[in-house]
């Protein structure tokens, strides 16, 4: 994503801005009623490893912690693991539900496996882009994953 111009490294000053922290730990989900703070304040995603995430890892980071609704990742370390996405599929799956779609879609293009992120995904993201309150979107995931939600 760095690379291609769609993002940028940053310390941890960035978090003063408190941009929208994408949180595998938080109890709250994203939405599409956050599109307008993603727009003004920007993303946060931390580019490592699964085995390396930790609550403690998050604590020092200012702003509005959420974590995606379940999706499946496409990409071949942890494809078909529900929500064990890498970076650019997490910052994909929330440019998609916040509305940002032609962001989406240049992200998509940056690796072959994103449309495979894509094909497992899209009625997903977009009945989540569709919820507009955090009690539809968790009726939504029930919809699909059950009353136990595999994140």
């Amino acid at each position: 994503m760095v690379k291609a111009g769609l993002a940028r490294r940053v310390t941890l000053a960035f978090t003063r801005h408190r941009p929208v922290v994408l949180n595998p730990f938080s109890p709250d989900y994203l939405g599409p009623w956050l599109r307008s703070l993603v727009e003004q304040k920007g993303v946060l995603v931390l580019d490592a490893s699964w085995k390396q995430l930790a609550p403690e890892k998050f604590r020092k980071l200012h702003g509005t912690h959420v974590k995606l609704p379940p999706l499946l990742p496409g990409n071949p370390v942890n494809y078909g693991k529900p929500c064990m996405l890498s970076s650019i599929e997490a910052v994909a799956a929330t440019a998609y539900i916040t509305g940002f779609t032609d962001t989406y879609k240049k992200l998509l293009g940056l690796y072959k496996w994103m449309e495979t992120f894509n094909d497992l995904n899209s009625e997903l993201l977009e009945s989540y882009a569709k919820a507009w309150s955090m009690e539809e979107l968790i009726s939504t995931v029930r919809d699909y994953w059950g009353d136990a939600s595999p994140c």
